[in-house]
Formats: structure tokens, sequence, C-alpha cells
């Protein structure tokens, strides 16, 4: 009897040991950074009846089973699309009507009950495939309160009838859900911050770097022969849409096209991976190794077997490891051979590989898959300063390698500059000694001058040789001022009626047009800088960055204010306000701004010719220049305003179209001769006038050489 007494007592024991051990206590949360996840006490069963979210309903013979289920467990759960969980919790005294945060994320839908009291909806769950509706609210959270001490049951309706269906498709093994609960005030603040500092940082760099990427892609399709340009702006496209993809899916609500746009991101890292290695490959070898087409037909290889659904993690991460070891290889290989431009960019790609390394290692050695790991901060502080050198060290290092390669192409013309000028004296020199032979040696002549023709004739070679490198690097010139000019189809967009006429004098011209469009306004500016080529090239390419600086970015819209913070720019640009400078360049400019009927104007010594009613308005410009050497040191530019309507006039323009020098007198064209021009043709279609201004100059020029750079630009309103 004692035993029976004694068994008894222990059952009743175990009874009260088992069901205190199946109620979650919540956390105190006295630190309130922290968490917590409800990952275990939670009573499962499949199938579907609202009965089980009452507080009342006896739950005892449900087995336990986590929320997070695989889509492995879904036969040993008998899940068939959609279960019940239940969670009893006790709420102290202390507790009570103290505000929580539920924090979701889950690849279904669900119905969340407190009580017996549905609180929150996410999606729709269904016993019907058909009605199911999924939704991953990506936990944010959501507020609750429990209204007295006890105990209190939490139960969830869950469906996922696409669970096999996603990991067959996506390798999205995460059928279930999770539910993390903290305090309600520091759980929203923390992911609003949290999701706005991501949302800015992702969308800045994401930004940043498909900008790089489109401006090397422009530089190669002028410049093909630089190869680089063409895989470094694929490399970093790939490489931007590292940033695009995570706050896409971040932002997507729906856990399907969330799983697609991860099972993309597993296509895109192994031809990441391909696209640096080929980007290292064309930096320090004019053509592809063998070992570039390997790793090419491995990667068609491991893209069919994804393709194929075959498991790829392995494939891929022998593939990502064996291109960084090759990168590796080839980068140290290149500073070894001393190639140009190897420390600067080679060091940013191996902090990049070191990087890689090191998470490849930690996520084998099971030690997570972040930028830290558990009580070791200084680890982590590592990785952070590895991934920030990653993230800018490559662009910038690039930027530093083409800044290098410019300013030595700049360096290499002037010297051949100098060189032509050295061997054009020594030519003039050797001439004047074989005048002094045919003088004094006539004997000789014949030998000492076949000696000398045979010489002229190699330094010829020579010179030529010299005006065609010369030639050439002007021509690379022209193509990078042109990728800085608008394009004139920008101008077609803002005006619909407008035409640009723009003729260069020699290769590279020192007239240049701008145009923008901010906060509404359409700012358009023509400017002749002092000289032409090359010199005026270069001030053409100071006015145009710092007219972006003033319009673009400080977003300053006023003509007459544009003109004078450009003049104090251009002059401590090229340190005229220093009395001991012998800088005299500078430009001639006007500048127009339209918002609407309202146009309004200021030039530098160029004016502005408005049709209005058949009739020619010239606004007279300031009698000043932007930059160059000023006897007063405070100029102000006048601002004009005009009111504008349907079928008025507008042309800017240089002054080398009146002072082209031609006719059957070979004399100027002059101001007063292209303004009865511009009446004349005023009634055509901007294209049509366009075509009228360049055959008369044409015809007017005749076989004569253009004197100066022309540029006119017509707009109609």
């Amino acid at each position: 009897m004692k035993k029976i007494i004694f068994i008894f007592f222990l059952f009743i024991s175990f009874l009260s040991f088992s069901q205190k051990d199946s109620i979650f206590h919540i956390p105190e949360f006295e630190n309130s950074s922290k968490t917590k996840v409800l990952d275990s006490y939670w009573k499962y069963h499949a199938g579907d009846d609202l009965n089980w979210a009452k507080p009342v309903f006896n739950d005892s013979t449900w087995g336990f089973s986590n929320t997070d289920f695989s889509s492995t467990d879904i036969t040993n759960l008998k899940f068939e699309g959609i279960a019940w969980y239940r969670l009893h919790l006790y709420v102290s005294e202390k507790q009570k009507n103290k505000s929580y945060a539920l924090l979701i994320n889950q690849n279904g839908a669900s119905e969340i009950y407190l009580d017996g009291k549905l609180i929150q909806t996410y999606g729709k769950p269904s016993s019907n495939k058909s009605e199911e509706i999924k939704y991953d609210p990506n936990d944010k959270p959501f507020v609750i309160q429990f209204d007295s001490a006890g105990e209190h049951v939490i139960a969830v309706r869950y469906s996922n009838h696409t669970a096999q269906k996603m990991f067959k498709n996506y390798f999205q093994d995460d059928a279930g859900f999770t539910i993390t609960i903290a305090n309600a005030n520091d759980a929203i603040e923390n992911e609003l911050e949290d999701s706005v500092a991501l949302y800015i940082i992702f969308s800045f760099l994401f930004t940043f770097f498909i900008t790089i990427a489109f401006l090397h892609f422009l530089l190669f399709l002028f410049y093909r022969s630089q190869k680089s340009n063409l895989t470094y702006s694929f490399f970093i496209f790939l490489f931007s849409l590292f940033f695009l993809l995570p706050i896409t899916s971040k932002n997507v609500s729906d856990p399907d096209t969330a799983n697609l746009i991860a099972y993309i991101t597993l296509f895109v890292i192994p031809i990441f991976f391909t696209a640096l290695w080929a980007f290292i490959n064309s930096l320090f070898y004019e053509k592809q190794t063998k070992a570039f087409w390997v790793i090419s037909a491995i990667l068609l290889i491991i893209l069919i077997l994804k393709y194929l659904a075959i498991e790829p993690g392995i494939i891929s991460f022998i593939y990502v490891c064996m291109v960084t070891i090759i990168s590796t290889v080839e980068v140290v290989r290149a500073i070894i051979k001393k190639k140009k431009g190897a420390w600067a960019i080679g060091l940013a790609a191996m902090c990049f590989l070191t990087l890689i390394l090191i998470l490849l290692l930690k996520n084998a050695l099971g030690l997570g898959t972040g930028f830290s790991i558990e009580g070791d901060t200084a680890f982590g502080i590592l990785l952070i300063i590895l991934l920030v050198i990653t993230i800018l060290g490559i662009p910038v290092s690039m930027s530093f390698y083409l800044a290098r390669e410019f300013a030595q192409t700049s360096k290499s013309l002037s010297k051949k500059l100098i060189e032509v000028k050295e061997l054009s004296i020594k030519n003039m020199e050797q001439e004047k000694e074989k005048q002094k032979i045919l003088e004094s040696q006539k004997e000789n002549l014949e030998i000492q001058v076949a000696e000398r023709t045979f010489e002229i004739v190699e330094q010829k070679k020579l010179i030529e040789e010299k005006n065609k490198d010369i030639t050439d690097s002007i021509n690379y010139a022209k193509r990078i001022q042109e990728a800085m000019l608008p394009e004139s189809n920008l101008l077609e967009y803002l005006f619909s009626d407008s035409f640009i006429l723009y003729k260069p004098k020699d290769i590279v011209s020192g007239d240049f047009y701008w145009f923008a469009e901010q906060d509404g306004k359409k700012i358009i500016a023509v400017a002749d800088c002092t000289g032409h080529g090359v010199p005026g090239a270069l001030m053409s390419m100071i006015g145009s960055n710092i007219l972006n600086k003033l319009v673009v970015e400080k977003g300053i819209t006023k003509p007459s204010e544009i003109l004078n913070l450009l003049n104090d720019e251009i002059r401590i640009a090229l340190k005229q306000k220093d009395n001991t400078s012998e800088t005299r360049d500078g430009m001639d400019i006007v500048i127009i701004c339209i918002f609407g009927s309202v146009l309004e104007y200021a030039g530098a010594h160029r004016p502005l010719y408005l049709i209005k009613n058949e009739k020619l308005e010239e606004i007279k410009a300031n009698k000043f220049s932007i930059g160059g050497v000023q006897q007063e040191e405070n100029r102000i530019f006048q601002n004009h305003i005009v009111t504008l309507q349907k079928g008025d006039k507008i042309y800017l323009s240089s002054d080398g179209f009146a002072d082209q020098f031609g006719g059957s007198t070979g004399k100027k064209l002059m101001t007063k001769n292209f303004k009865e021009l511009l009446l004349k043709i005023q009634n055509q279609k901007m294209q049509t006038q366009k075509q009228e201004l360049h055959t008369t100059i044409e015809e007017w020029k005749g076989s004569r050489e253009q004197v100066d750079d022309i540029l006119v630009i017509g707009i109609g309103i």
C-alpha cells in the first residue's frame, strides 16, 4: 500500500513538473536591447479547427514542436498545408499591462490569437491551397499587452501549401515561422532605425556603384582597346546587385518572391567572382589566358547544375575558393612583375579576397556568416574594417589608376611636343650646316648631301611618328571631352523644337555647352573658353565641372549668381587671385534659366538673341569675362528677366560664327549678318535652321581655314 501511495505522489509530482515545464515565463527584459526567440514550449497539431484558439481548449494530447520546421520535417509532423501551434505563457504582476512586441518571420500565412481573440493576421491562412495568400512581415513588430497576471495562451493558425515546391525549385528549406518577443518601445525604435539605415546606406551604395559601372562602360565604348573598362564595369554592376537585392528582398512581403530573389543571388555569386577574376586578368594582360576559358567553362557547368536543380552548395563553394586563390595568385604575380597599377588595385583586390576567404572559413568552421564572433569583438572589428576597405578600395584604386594613366598621357604629350621642337631646331641647324658644306667643300658635296638626306629622312619618319602619337592622344582627349558634354537628345527632351550646331576648329574644342534641369527649372549655358584646341578643352572641362558643382550639387539656378560664383571658382582654380600669377585664361559665357513663361539671363561678353513677334532683340551682356586678369576685384553680373510667349525664338552662341573669314573678299561674316540670317530663317523648324546655318558658314568659309570654334544653340518656345 505504501508503495502504491508513493508511486501515486510521484506520478502527481511528475505531472506538476511537466505542466510547469510546459509554460513559458516572459523575461523581464531589464536590458532593453535583449530579445527572446520563442523557439520552444510550442504544442503542435496538424489540421484546422478554430476551437483550437480558445484558451480553455485541452491541448494536453498535443505533441511539442518548434515553429521553424523545415521541408524535411513535414512528413514527421503530418503537415498537409495547415496546422495550429499553442504556447502557454505565464505573466507576473510586474509584467501585467506592460507593452511587448512580437516580431514574426514566416514563409506562409498566419493568424495569431491571444486568449482566443484574433490580434493579428499576416496574409490569409487556409486549408484550401487556392485560397491561401502568403505574407512575410519581415520581423516588423506589433504590440501586445496582458491585462492580467497568470497564465495566457497564444495560438497560431499557420498554413504553407508550397513548402515542398519552394525546396524543389529554389532550395528554400524553411517551411515554418519564427516569433521573437521584445520590449515594445525598443523593438519599434530599433526596427525603424535599422530599416531606414539599411535602405539609405544600401540605396546609396547601389547608386554609387551602378554609376561607376555605367561610366566605365561608356569609357569602353569610346576607347575599346582598353578591355579592363568593360570587365570592370561588369564586375561593379554585379557588385551593385549585392546592395540592391537585400533591400528589394526586405521590402517584398511575398515569401515566394523573396525566395526567388535569394535563388537569383545563388546565380549571381559565381558570376560575380568570375567577373572579378576577368577584371584582374584583363588589367594586367592584353589577352585572356587559358585559365580564363577554363574558369568560364566551369562557371557554365555550375549554372547548368543549378538549372537542373542539383544541389550546388559544395560545387559553388569549391568554385569560389578556386577563383579566389587564382585571383590572388594573379595579383601577386602582377606585383612581382611590377605591372603598372598592380600595387594600387592589387592591394584592394587582395583585401576583398581576404575578406571572402575569412567569411568562407567562418562558415566552414561553423562560426557563423556575419561580421562578428560571439565574445571576439576585435575579430569582428577587423572584419568590418576589411568590409569598408572592400567596398571603397577597388573603385577608389581604379579611379586612382585611371587618373594616373591620364596624367602620364598628358606628361607624355608634353614631352613629345618638346622633342618635336628640339628635332625641328636640330633640323634647321643641319640645313645651315649643309649650306656651309656646299659653299666650302664642293668636291664632297654629293657624299655629304647623301648622308644628310638620309638623316633628314629618318628624322622625318621620327617626327611623323611623334605627330601620330600626339594626334592619337588628342583624339582620345576628344572622346573624353565628348563624354563629358551633355547628350544632344537631352536638349530635345527639355525643348522639343531645338538644335545644337557644334563645329570645333581642331580635334578638341574650347567652346562647350551645358544644360540641366533643377527643381523644374531648365538651365542652358554656352561658353567660349580662352583659346581653342587642347588648352581650350582643358578650360572647358574645368568650367563644366564647376557648373555641375554649382547647379546640380548646390542647387543654384539664378544665372547672375551662377556667373558670380563661377568667376570666383575659376580664379581660385587657376590661382588668379594671386597677384604674382601669370595665368590669363578665362571664358565668355551666356547662361539662361527658363521656368514656365519666365526667362532669366546673365552673360559675360556674350549676348542673348531673342526673336519676339518676328523682331530680333539683343540683350546685352556685361563687358567683362569670367576669370582672367581683372582690374576690379568684385565684379557683379546683371540678371535680366524676360516674359516668354509661344512662338518666341532663343539663340545662344559663341563668337566663332560671326568671326569666320570668307566670302569673295575674305572678310569676317560679322555679327550684323549673323543676326540678319537668324531673322531670315526664324519661321523654319529648328532642325532646318541648323542645316541652314551649317550650309551658310561652309559656303562662306569656302576653302579657307576655320579660325575659331563654332557653337550655336537655338530653342523654339
